[in-house]
């Protein structure tokens, strides 16, 4: 089964983007005081942009401030924080800004530098003592390659990263999982995305502080730049004061992000502009310097000049950001710092030139409302209204150049399977000699894109579209780069979008006795966010054209290492590299167990069946949730536990509830149910 919202939460970091309709909107110095220059047209542009992506996206509010040296130009609202209510978002709303939050464990970790207390090329383990993995390279790991997402980490752990209620532990428990991991790739060989990462820096700075994250970043820098508002999610908000998600125009409760170095801060825009001031100031504001000027620096300069593999030599990580040379910005003339964020419901974008001294904070309750676009497409009024540029850049055709015929050479070499985070493609060539691109999803080949033709620029596109595509091979590595429009519309940015894949030696019989067979999730929380949004079924499969890997239902393709677990063989730098987990095999009693990027599967096999009367279930010793297959009743009764989640025959989600329950079923139709309480503690459930 297809994971969608799995799929969504990958690419929330790097890519803005979930649903979510316009009620009313709020402002604060709507006109600004704009000192010396005149934003009005940057304000009525950015209004007008906002009402329309609110409006095409659905999304229930968004939040935008704009600031110049020392002044926030411009700051308003739109929509409402709850739907049912109608309470219009405020300037004082709080959002969650995901990994925009990464830039303040940079910061931390800056400000522990600039004491001498942490050496950023010093390995890790000089800091977390007990800090290892079962490459052992990890040694090689240093605090720089934390931040600028090169450590080699396979990816996230999504255990619990996501939740309708406070959790603790997230950063222990991730250093747990890494010392049961190899790495994906040497430190310092590649920079992919990378969220563990980060969750280490905020065990370094907990060591070597001596405290908390959280408390860590409140004291040395909310406090400092008077961020009074800007906290992490250890309690739940105050009523009326954070914008609430929806999912399919139903209201959500808060999201609780457990992972607070990579991606948990929640903060307003306003309040972002105090910390885009700083860095604007070369680490100072308001006479206290939070930053040394060469701290500030580091952290805006390429950390990918010494990458051993790197096809994309435009995209240039900092200490914290995304990119110190944001390319939208850049093709206009300006050295932008610009880092992305995203959770399960909300979507960020942090933009800073600090020559100009301009920034922007945008954050909503989606990620398809274009955070992106608009953040560039304010400042690049902003740069206007500010007489730095004289227009704003022409925007580029949507069709792509003309055709030029393709050599047999060309046209094959594109040819074959390529994998990546988001699972296998293929592309093959046509009877007309154009090429399509095929993705395998729900055990067959769906088209991507079909007509594909090489254009004079040297890129293979369908007519009228902005979208193409190349081979690039780089360092013995076969990439299938894709390239498309971005941003606001003036420039094209190409990535790596796929590693070529051969065919492998056959799997064993005890990798084919698993293919077909189903797993379900059991070592999240009663309130985790993906058991309320996804299915948490997991199965494998093999793609007939690719013997001797082992493939995870439209995600990820994996290569046995031997009979129990997979090994890493896919280096694919920026996004579509990340998140690329080994598959662990744990036998146990009741059958194999599986291991996979945080989660704990148990198999379907082992689901015990119940039908009509009355059952004592004994749930789980070690904490999973235990799960009962219910047949031929038409109601459910459930008593003695702490929470529970029903499912329909397909695992799609029906109903949930807290303590004790009940629910009508359809006696035609058999159901899954999932229990949470105390280890080896009893429930009933009865069946009538």
């Amino acid at each position: 089964m297809v994971s969608p919202m799995r799929r969504r939460i990958l690419q929330a970091a790097l890519a803005g983007s979930v649903g979510v309709p316009l009620i009313g909107c709020n402002s604060s110095n709507g006109s600004g005081d704009s000192g010396n220059v005149d934003y009005t047209s940057t304000i009525a542009d950015a209004r007008a942009a906002i009402l329309q992506a609110m409006t095409e996206s659905d999304t229930s509010s968004i939040s935008v401030a704009l600031g110049d040296g020392n002044r926030v130009i411009w700051q308003e609202t739109f929509g409402v924080i709850d739907r049912v209510s109608n309470s219009p978002a405020t300037t004082d709303t709080l959002y969650n800004i995901g990994s925009v939050s990464k830039v303040f464990a940079a910061t931390s970790i800056m400000i522990l530098v600039d004491r001498g207390l942490v050496d950023l090329d010093a390995p890790v383990t000089a800091y977390i003592r007990d800090f290892q993995m079962l490459s052992p390279a990890y040694k090689k790991i240093t605090v720089r390659m934390l931040l600028s997402h090169s450590s080699g980490f396979p990816g996230s752990n999504y255990q619990n990263i996501f939740t309708f209620q406070p959790l603790s532990g997230y950063a222990r428990n991730t250093q747990t999982l890494l010392a049961g991991m190899h790495l994906k790739h040497e430190p310092g060989e590649l920079a992919v995305y990378c969220n563990d990462g980060f969750t280490m820096a905020e065990r370094v700075v907990e060591e070597v502080a001596g405290k908390a994250y959280a408390r860590f970043v409140t004291d040395e820098i909310l406090v400092p730049l008077k961020m009074i508002r800007s906290r992490y999610p250890l309690e739940h908000y105050a009523a009326g004061s954070f914008a609430h998600p929806y999912l399919d125009g139903i209201k959500q409760g808060q999201e609780f992000v457990q992972a607070h170095g990579t991606g948990g801060l929640s903060s307003t825009p306003t309040e972002m502009m105090r910390f885009a001031m700083m860095f604007i100031h070369g680490g100072e504001l308001d006479g206290h310097r939070l930053l040394s000027r060469a701290a500030v620096e580091q952290m805006g300069s390429d950390q990918t000049v010494n990458l051993l593999l790197n096809p994309t030599p435009v995209w240039k990580w900092g200490l914290g950001w995304d990119s110190i040379e944001q390319p939208g910005l850049l093709d206009a003339g300006f050295t932008c710092w610009q880092k992305n964020g995203g959770t399960a419901f909300y979507g960020s974008e942090f933009f800073v030139i600090p020559k100009e001294e301009l920034a922007v904070m945008i954050t909503g309750t989606s990620l398809s409302y274009g955070a992106g676009k608009l953040a560039e497409r304010i400042l690049l009024n902003a740069l206007q209204d500010k007489h730095s540029i004289a227009a704003l850049p022409a925007l580029l055709p949507l069709t792509p150049p003309p055709v030029v015929a393709a050599s047999d050479v060309e046209l094959r070499d594109l040819e074959g399977h390529y994998a990546s985070v988001q699972g296998v493609t293929k592309i093959v060539r046509g009877d007309d000699r154009t090429l399509s691109l095929l993705a395998w999803r729900t055990s067959e080949w769906k088209m991507v894109a079909s007509g594909l033709q090489l254009r004079s620029d040297g890129w293979f596109a369908a007519a009228n579209s902005p979208r193409s595509y190349r081979l690039s091979d780089i360092g013995g590595n076969r990439f299938l780069t894709a390239r498309t429009l971005s941003g606001y519309g003036h420039y094209m940015t190409a990535i790596p979008y796929a590693e070529r894949v051969q065919k492998a030696s056959p799997i064993s019989s005890a990798w084919q006795s698993r293919l077909g067979r189903s797993w379900v999730l059991v070592n999240e929380d009663e309130s985790s966010v993906m058991l309320a949004l996804d299915s948490p079924l997991l199965t494998l499969e093999e793609i007939p054209e690719l013997p001797g890997y082992v493939h995870i239902d439209g995600q990820q393709l994996l290569l046995p290492d031997d009979d129990i677990r997979t090994r890493h063989f896919l280096k694919i730098p920026v996004n579509f590299g990340r998140d690329l987990n080994e598959l662990i095999v744990q036998r146990q009693d009741d059958g194999e167990w599986l291991s996979f990027g945080g989660h704990r599967y148990r198999p379907m096999s082992s689901i015990q069946s119940i039908s009509v009367g009355t059952h004592a279930v004994q749930l789980d010793a070690n904490g999973n949730t235990q799960c009962v297959h219910l047949t031929a009743a038409g109601a459910l009764q459930i008593a003695n536990l702490k929470a529970w989640r029903l499912y329909d025959a397909d695992w799609n989600s029906v109903t949930a509830g807290e303590g004790n329950g009940d629910a009508v079923l359809s006696a035609d139709e058999s159901y899954y149910l999932m229990l949470f309480g105390e280890p080896n503690s009893h429930t009933m459930v009865t069946l009538a």
